[in-house]
């Protein structure tokens, strides 16, 4: 149920009591407008269960929806039984994040303003603006929705390279990769701005220079229309296959003035602008992987809310990665699940559902929480 839904239920509810008090009941009670229900959702990228007891063991938790990756959703049993258990089921779809296509291709890399690939740890992204890259993303995407038809298409890595899972609260904006420096994202910028290519120099760490001293504000404006108009490509291409397919985005779960407004300047996510296309976004808002306490999940949904056009759809982790000496307790689990599901939250994504699996404690609290809201 949306926040609004909810607050239109009571304000008639309350308006019928306090007619019947008065002696002036409606003589023909107004049926009450659909609801929307609450998103409970899990990721998971592959299993070995039987699949109908896993769907059974979701239902009883109170998961409503399912976030798969395209292996497990091309198995036609994991499809039958989505619908059988009217389960909702979006495949995940990462876009820049590419290492295969990056061990075939290296020309695809991203360049950092230091002239590096952007890479770190597992990270590996390609450059956002090549032209042919997109537009196999883009088919892939078609093939996708055409072939599996599920109920949405959740894309993953719809950004700028940026390691945000190790970017804590003192996270030194500064030190934050720029990207991308490469020859192709250059003459795209000097088309953008209007001016020759030849005025921005081919080095990355003599461009970064000259854009900080020229145009860092259009910098900003560019990657961002980078990533919007290819987040806008994928969601026109399915569209066209199947109307009511539904848009989630990943987000990066920075606030709009976290990082000196990163989330714009370094991973490229205009949220207003994505808002328009998509039915959702969703925040990866993983606390104590960030080590920011549970109700900060609720502040990035508020501020997301704040310019957003459509629901906010948070994710939070259930397991300590990459803090896995130490204890993520159960007390703070529940306590940034509620933080999640506070309004104006359209309700919450689990991160992930292997997790889930390994913690009954915690599967637990999911049942306790959701069948009791």
């Amino acid at each position: 149920m949306t926040d609004t839904n909810l607050h239109h239920g009571l304000f008639i509810l309350c308006s019928i009591c306090l007619l019947a008090g008065c002696g002036a009941a409606p003589e023909t009670a107004v049926p009450a407008e659909p609801q929307e229900r609450s998103i409970v959702g899990v990721k998971i990228y592959d299993t070995e269960r039987e699949l109908t007891g896993l769907f059974e063991e979701w239902r009883a938790l109170g998961i409503n929806t399912v976030f798969a990756s395209q292996t497990l959703t091309s198995s036609r049993g994991f499809r039958a039984l989505a619908r059988k258990n009217n389960t909702d089921l979006f495949i995940i779809f990462p876009v820049f994040f590419a290492p295969e296509e990056l061990a075939e291709n290296p020309e695809l890399w991203a360049i950092t303003a230091d002239g590096e690939r952007a890479k770190e740890d597992w990270v590996e992204f390609a450059c956002p603006s090549r032209a042919d890259f997109r537009s196999r993303r883009v088919e892939e995407a078609r093939a996708i929705v055409k072939r599996l038809r599920p109920d949405g298409l959740s894309i993953d890595f719809i950004r700028n390279f940026v390691f945000w899972e190790m970017v804590g609260p003192d996270h030194n904006p500064d030190t934050l990769p720029d990207t991308c420096f490469c020859v192709h994202c250059l003459q795209g910028f000097a088309t953008f701005l209007g001016v020759s290519p030849f005025s921005i120099p081919p080095q990355p760490r003599r461009a970064a220079v000259w854009i900080e001293t020229n145009a860092a504000d259009d910098w900003v404006r560019f990657k961002t229309a980078t990533i919007t108009s290819m987040a806008t490509e994928i969601a026109e291409a399915v569209r066209a296959i199947d109307p009511e397919i539904l848009i989630n985005f990943h987000s990066v779960p920075w606030r709009r003035d976290d990082y000196s407004g990163a989330i714009r300047s370094v991973a490229g996510q205009d949220v207003a602008a994505l808002s328009e296309i998509a039915d959702y976004l969703s925040p990866m808002a993983f606390s104590f992987m960030l080590e920011r306490p549970p109700d900060w999940v609720a502040s990035v949904v508020e501020d997301f809310d704040r310019v957003a056009s459509c629901p906010i759809l948070p994710s939070i982790q259930v397991s300590p990665a990459y803090r896995e000496h130490e204890i993520f307790a159960a007390a703070d689990f529940l306590a940034a699940l509620r933080s999640a599901l506070a309004p104006p939250s359209a309700g919450v994504v689990f991160w992930s559902w292997g997790q889930i699996e390994a913690d009954s404690e915690k599967a637990a609290i999911i049942k306790k929480v959701v069948q009791g809201r």
